[in-house]
């Protein structure tokens, strides 16, 4: 699952991580507040969470994946504390 996939290698707390659960929230048609999530972030952790989303957003568009119920919801939960963090 690209959920999966593209947060495995990157650890949680990291910038990397908030963009790849963004990304997957997107896909997966969640209410996501990326700007909320993007301002929790320090200035470099801010390029670094950009720059990710960008890759991100490329994979996601060449290789969709569906989400089904479980994993919807556990992004709004995740998302909704990152854009808390």
């Amino acid at each position: 699952d690209l959920g999966v996939e593209m947060s495995s290698s990157k650890p949680p707390g990291t910038p990397e991580y908030a963009a790849s659960r963004v990304s997957r929230g997107f896909d997966c048609g969640v209410r996501v507040d990326r700007a909320r999530v993007a301002a929790r972030l320090d200035r470099e952790e801010r390029a670094r969470f950009a720059a990710a989303s960008s890759g991100f957003a490329v994979k996601a568009y060449k290789a969709p994946k569906p989400c089904d119920a479980n994993e919807r919801a556990d992004l709004q939960r995740e998302l909704g504390h990152l854009a808390r963090r």
